[in-house]
């Protein structure tokens, strides 16, 4: 007998899991539905949202710069309704938000560099001025307004140099930029700088009557208030060697007339200040026995009396780095002239009117070689120059100032660096000469 089919198994069977069945047909209608899509409408759907997405972008840019701008012209207007009305307070954090929000401007720095100055706040001011753009015509000028007030209120030196330094960077010809260092380096008695700025400001055509002044009188040239100022800035605590140095050199003549010596004879107030002078210099010489200042103090004291050893002492102390300052040949030619030794002492005299030729005692010291020597040719040459230069320091040092150089003796300068052999100097003087009005030498 045939076995009847298990009907119940089958109903089971055919029961089972109905919803997974449905499901499964469900997701794979889906699928198959989405797979047989029309290709054309889902690329139309997503081109559609890249092109949206490119046309908003540089709206979105346009809407934003808008709104800066807004908010720009906003804070400029309402600065310059606070500027006009007084009300420095609550310009100043303004004026603040706006450079910070526009860096590429000036004007909101200077406002609030005003504000800090009516304020009676110098070390603001100098902050808000060191954010001026560099690109901006006004930096080279605001930059020395910057320096004014870090070698003034704010006392720090070496900023205002660098201050200095940044304008003539962005401004190589700017001749108030250049006086300013040639000053500072004189002032400073850094003599080798000072050389070397005022030839490059002629180089550069940034130079004034003032700055031959000083290349010429770089050996000699002395400054009235350089005891108070070297003074004041060596209380920065920023450079001990330079600013205590040159103030201890000009110690004696800055206190001449000091009332613990001012009854005695003038004989005995200048030997008293300059034994206290030199004791003074003694204790920087021992802390820095390179400094060049320094040792020329002491060859210069040591060929006065003669002593030779000193001297030979002293030349063996000098560093490599000074071998263009040409007070350390002139120093070494008089070792060597008192040692008879001819040959050498006019080498070294040589080198030292090759590295300065306005070196009016290297001249005469030479001179005196030659006619040693038997040279007698150029004796008279070498004589004459020096007596000249000996005679333009003494007039250049009786002048009011070195800003005022009267015309003639411009001329006088120009003629002497022409028969000194510095000849582009003496070229760029003659164009001045002739720039001022003042005709040319006549020598020339």
């Amino acid at each position: 007998m045939a076995r009847k089919p298990n009907k119940q198994k089958k109903n089971q069977s055919q029961n089972a899991s109905p919803g997974a069945d449905t499901t499964v047909e469900t997701v794979g209608s889906q699928v198959e539905k989405g797979a047989n899509a029309p290709l054309s409408k889902r690329t139309f759907s997503n081109r559609t949202l890249l092109i949206l997405t490119i046309l908003l972008i540089p709206l979105g840019y346009l809407s934003y710069r808008s709104v800066r701008l807004y908010n720009l012209r906003s804070m400029a207007f309402e600065a310059s309704e606070l500027r006009n009305s007084g009300k420095w307070r609550t310009l100043e954090p303004l004026a603040v938000k706006w450079g910070q929000a526009d860096p590429s401007t000036a004007i909101p720095w200077l406002y609030a560099a005003e504000c800090a100055e009516k304020l009676g706040s110098p070390d603001r001011m100098a902050q808000y001025l060191e954010k001026i753009p560099g690109d901006d015509p006004r930096a080279p000028d605001l930059l020395l307004e910057l320096a004014t007030i870090y070698f003034g209120p704010l006392n720090k030196p070496l900023q205002g140099v660098k201050a200095v330094e940044r304008a003539i960077e962005l401004a190589p010809e700017h001749r108030e930029a250049r006086r300013r260092l040639i000053f500072y380096y004189g002032i400073t008695m850094q003599r080798e700088k000072v050389i070397e700025a005022a030839r490059e400001a002629i180089r550069v055509g940034a130079d004034s009557q003032e700055t031959y002044v000083y290349l010429i009188g770089a050996n000699w040239l002395s400054f009235s208030n350089a005891y108070e100022l070297n003074g004041k800035w060596l209380q920065s605590d920023s450079n001990d060697e330079v600013f205590g140095i040159a103030e201890a050199l000009h110690w004696r003549g800055a206190t001449k007339n000091d009332p613990s010596v001012a009854a005695l004879p003038e004989a005995d107030r200048e030997r008293i200040r300059k034994a206290e002078q030199v004791e003074m210099l003694k204790k920087y010489l021992e802390r820095f026995p390179k400094n060049s200042e320094l040792l020329a103090f002491f060859l210069e004291e040591s060929t006065v009396r003669g002593d030779i050893e000193e001297v030979e002492k002293l030349l063996e102390q000098v560093p490599a780095s000074a071998a263009n300052d040409n007070r350390f040949w002139h120093y070494k030619g008089w070792y060597h002239s008192n040692l008879s030794e001819w040959e050498e002492a006019e080498k070294c005299y040589r080198k030292a009117l090759e590295l300065h030729p306005y070196a009016w005692r290297s001249q005469f010291d030479l001179a005196d070689v030659l006619r040693k020597s038997g040279q007698m040719d150029q004796v008279e040459k070498w004589t004459q120059l020096s007596l000249e230069g000996k005679d333009l320091q003494k007039t250049i040092l009786q002048l009011p100032d070195v800003q005022s150089v009267p015309m003639e003796v411009f001329k006088r300068m120009q003629k002497y660096a022409d028969e000194s052999g510095d000849t582009p100097v003496a070229g760029r003087m003659l164009e001045r000469i002739r720039q001022y009005g003042g005709g040319v030498n006549s020598g020339q």
